[in-house]
């Protein structure tokens, strides 16, 4: 099994293996000088939580770590979390830094001292898109992927999406070999929110299927069906994108929030304009939310959207003082709520029910 390279070893080096020889439910135990592994797995936040339950179907149970409401990389886990993650058959996470540290830990650790839990890298092949300081406010059609020199310029509105990649084409091998020689060190210069956009997020879950193929071969067969029927879906949601978002007034959507979005508007071809950038943590200033305003009034938007899980004060400063007159709400599908698993929606409902209707809107569909 080949997983990949970290720096992150010596950090995390104590944490997993004191606490192997607990003895109680759910942490590590060694038996005759072998670990008995809990059955299922752990995926790091509520997307790949959600690729990997229907993946695994009632064959693998996958657990979420992630409180509802809350998004991934907002969540700081504690060591008891990587404990628990160790003690089963298999982690989905992703492989680049500044998005989930505690993934990133508990992945070094688990490679260099429990290689039988399947480590699954969801990135591993997914084309990226650069997080340099040119695309940070705008992005969308002709925009480039994250070049192999790494000679972008990072992103100056935090530490959260940045990495540089080569954006690799091959498919997790027929072993189940879901790992590659990248490091998390050399995507560090990308945007990771590529699971917005539904045809980056099927190679995820061929990602999903190789890993769990490989940590109950058994039930390879459970698996890949599983996996080609979701990925059927994932073609049909991104059908009915290229469909309802085809005839628009305009090509520019405001999104007053960090810019989750750049994936959906590279894949169908709109500019998604954030006067926050990439970065969750970073602030606007005067000169960018004028700016924007400026935007919205020249190209006579009507629509402002904003991110379900952050605040709708931006996008209300920017209605009450442009020509815009509503603010629409999208989901990055990056987490959940009560009210959608009350309504058994998933990642494919949030962008169905949610953002598909609010990019309408925005963009002017049928305007």
């Amino acid at each position: 099994m080949t997983h990949t390279r970290r720096d992150l070893l010596a950090g995390t080096a104590g944490v997993l293996a004191t606490s192997a020889t607990a003895g109680c439910t759910g942490q590590l135990r060694r038996i005759a000088g072998e670990r008995s592994l809990e059955k299922g797995g752990y995926a790091a936040f509520f997307t790949l939580y959600d690729f990997a339950r229907h993946v695994g179907g009632e064959t693998f149970p996958v657990e979420n770590p992630i409180p509802t409401g809350t998004m991934g990389h907002a969540y700081e886990a504690g060591p008891e979390l990587a404990t628990e993650v160790a003690s089963h058959e298999l982690f989905v996470y992703l492989d680049v830094e500044g998005f989930q540290r505690w993934a990133l830990d508990a992945a070094a650790t688990i490679e260099r001292d429990y290689p039988e839990v399947e480590l699954v890298d969801a990135l591993d092949g997914v084309e990226l898109l650069a997080a340099d300081a040119d695309h940070a406010h705008e992005s969308g059609d002709g925009h480039e992927t994250a070049d192999h020199d790494g000679e972008h310029e990072t992103d100056g509105h935090g530490d959260h999406e940045t990495a540089d990649h080569e954006a690799d084409d091959h498919e997790a091998d027929d072993h189940g070999e879901t790992g590659t020689d990248e490091t998390a060190a050399d995507r560090s210069g990308v945007d990771p929110h590529y699971w917005t956009d539904p045809v980056r997020a099927s190679q995820s879950v061929e990602n999903v299927r190789a890993g769990l193929e490989a940590a109950d071969p058994d039930n390879a067969d459970v698996y890949a069906d599983n996996a080609e029927a979701y990925r059927s879906r994932l073609e049909d949601v991104d059908a009915t994108f290229e469909e309802e978002l085809a005839d628009r007034e305009h090509e520019t959507v405001v999104l007053a929030g960090h810019n989750s979005y750049r994936y959906l508007g590279d894949r169908y071809d709109f500019t998604v304009h954030s006067p926050q950038g990439v970065s969750p943590h970073a602030e606007p200033n005067q000169d960018e939310i004028s700016a924007t305003i400026d935007l919205v009034d020249r190209e006579g938007i009507d629509v402002i959207l904003a991110d379900h899980f952050g605040s709708n004060d931006l996008a209300n400063t920017i209605v009450r003082n442009s020509t815009a007159s509503e603010v629409r709400e999208v989901s990055p599908a990056e987490g959940t709520t009560a009210e959608w698993n009350d309504r058994g929606w998933g990642y494919v409902e949030q962008l169905t029910e949610i953002t598909l209707p609010a990019l309408q809107a925005g963009l002017g569909v049928d305007a």
